[in-house]
């Protein structure tokens, strides 16, 4: 190639290179990722609320916690399960048909979610929920990456993720959209069960795929030359390079997940944990006891008899729990605006100083920042000032993960080997929730009477110490900077 030609390669915006499929293949792609994150979401937020309900417990306690924590768990499993299945499915088969499926399995389950009646039918449907939501992104990411120009596939596959944060953004709007309903009694059911069948909705999407999305040639050309290689696990296993590349991507995968499922994301328990802790404190609080006192003629600094207490328990029992309800609601939206911004710096940091050294810088910020959100955060402006920083480095590592994984693969098993990387690595990362409240029981001799967050605080800031093994496993892996996908 002439200097000349070089020149005037590099002086074309990436965007440039984009014919108008690109921009639809993008689109739906970014759609099918976002929508499969604000399912996630949704699921993040109601989970407590949820379980509590079904086991007549309040959401902030302890065991209703504890249970969230096993859903999620048990849930990851699925997620781990459904994305190895359907990441070979979508080698063997096609990409955008395995899109179809997944999309179908997450969105109707997540709405069929809306009428569990048990705590067990509830785990059961997260779990198969879990099956399609793993499955969207190998295939999503391998689509994406095998149909762009060369040049503009980082920004697109950075983008992607970004744009998955507004899926999350979506959740927490309707969060605190159905919150308000449910607090003013004007739904038909359940703040959760009315937020699990809003997270159907994306099932709409199945069609714009078999309408408009095609199968990418590289693929087409891959299955030509020889099917019976197309998605081998066998070869994925056997071939040394292969080998390192996915295990150690399955490592640096669930430091990633354990990160923000695992510590992240319980930020929504934590924030629940710190309005009960100062429940009475709040306006909320005082203006339910005081209409108990209003009703009854009864002035401060009056004794108040066992029954009238018991009314003024459940009716600032109530207000409590709309008020932790909010609290929870904007701690999802402030973390997903950080995430947002931090995935499109992870795609910056990665055109311009390489993968291996952003995930590194991140991986610190995110020790740094989940550290000082779990010891710090007991008021409102210590959440705002604490928690969008925390989504900011947390969620940036699926922004490398989408732009990296597929860069270790050759097309052939390109699907297979992101989706073991990346949901294998969630079959480890499904013992962090759980590992959390093992350390949250472990310290529980540090709670106090003034504050009974301790043990939680002080477990999520041990488990940041996963982002250590992160940061070792990366420099193991290969630099892909300015590098063609391989064949």
């Amino acid at each position: 190639m002439s200097v000349s030609t070089t020149h005037d390669n590099l002086s074309v915006p990436w965007y440039r290179e984009m014919n108008t499929y690109h921009w639809i293949v993008f689109v739906i792609c970014s759609l099918g990722w976002a929508f499969d994150c604000l399912d996630q979401h949704l699921f993040t937020y109601v989970r407590a609320s949820a379980l509590g309900e079904l086991m007549s417990l309040d959401s902030a306690s302890d065991r209703a916690i504890q249970y969230a924590t096993l859903a999620t768990s048990i849930m990851m499993i699925g997620w781990a399960t459904g994305g190895i299945i359907f990441g070979i499915i979508g080698d063997k088969f096609g990409r955008a048909k395995t899109m179809v499926y997944t999309i179908l399995i997450y969105s109707l389950l997540t709405g069929l979610s809306a009428f569990s009646v048990t705590v067990w039918d509830f785990m059961l449907i997260r779990f198969l929920a879990g099956i399609g939501i793993g499955g969207q992104f190998a295939v999503g990411a391998s689509l994406l990456a095998e149909s762009m120009p060369s040049k503009a596939r980082p920004y697109v596959l950075g983008i992607m993720q970004v744009l998955s944060a507004v899926g999350n953004i979506v959740a927490a709007l309707a969060a605190m959209f159905f919150t308000e309903m449910a607090a003013m009694h004007l739904l038909p059911m359940s703040g959760w069960r009315c937020i699990f069948l809003f997270g159907s909705i994306p099932a709409i999407l199945a069609y714009f795929i078999v309408r408009y999305l095609h199968e990418p040639e590289s693929w087409k050309k891959s299955v030509e030359h020889g099917r019976k290689n197309v998605g081998s696990v066998r070869e994925l296993f056997t071939d040394p390079t292969l080998r390192k590349h996915v295990i150690l991507g399955m490592i640096l995968a669930a430091t990633g997940v354990i990160g923000a499922w695992g510590i992240g994301l319980f930020s929504l328990e934590l924030s629940r944990k710190v309005v009960e802790n100062v429940a009475s404190q709040s306006v909320e609080y005082q203006q339910a006891r005081q209409s108990v006192l209003n009703k009854h003629n009864i002035k401060e600094n009056t004794p108040i008899t066992p029954e009238i207490q018991s009314e003024i328990n459940t009716v600032t029992k109530a207000s409590t729990k709309t008020v932790a309800d909010r609290w929870a609601a904007r701690n999802l939206l402030i973390y997903n605006v950080g995430a947002m911004v931090g995935m499109y710096g992870f795609t910056l940091g990665a055109v311009y100083w390489g993968r291996r050294m952003t995930f590194t810088i991140f991986m610190i910020g995110c020790i740094l920042f989940t550290s000082a959100t779990f010891l710090f955060m007991n008021s409102p402006l210590t959440q705002l000032l604490l928690v969008p920083p925390m989504g900011f480095f947390l969620m940036s590592m699926f922004g490398g993960y989408t732009i990296y994984f597929p860069e270790l693969f050759p097309t052939r098993l390109r699907s297979t080997g992101v989706s073991f990387c990346y949901n294998v690595g969630r079959y480890i990362a499904a013992c962090g929730p759980l590992a959390l409240g093992g350390l949250t029981a472990l310290f529980a001799g540090f709670a106090t009477p003034e504050d009974s967050t301790l043990p939680f605080r002080y477990a999520g800031v041990t488990m940041c110490s996963v982002f250590i093994l992160g940061i070792i496993v990366i420099w193991f892996l290969p630099e892909t900077k300015g590098k063609p996908l391989p064949e």
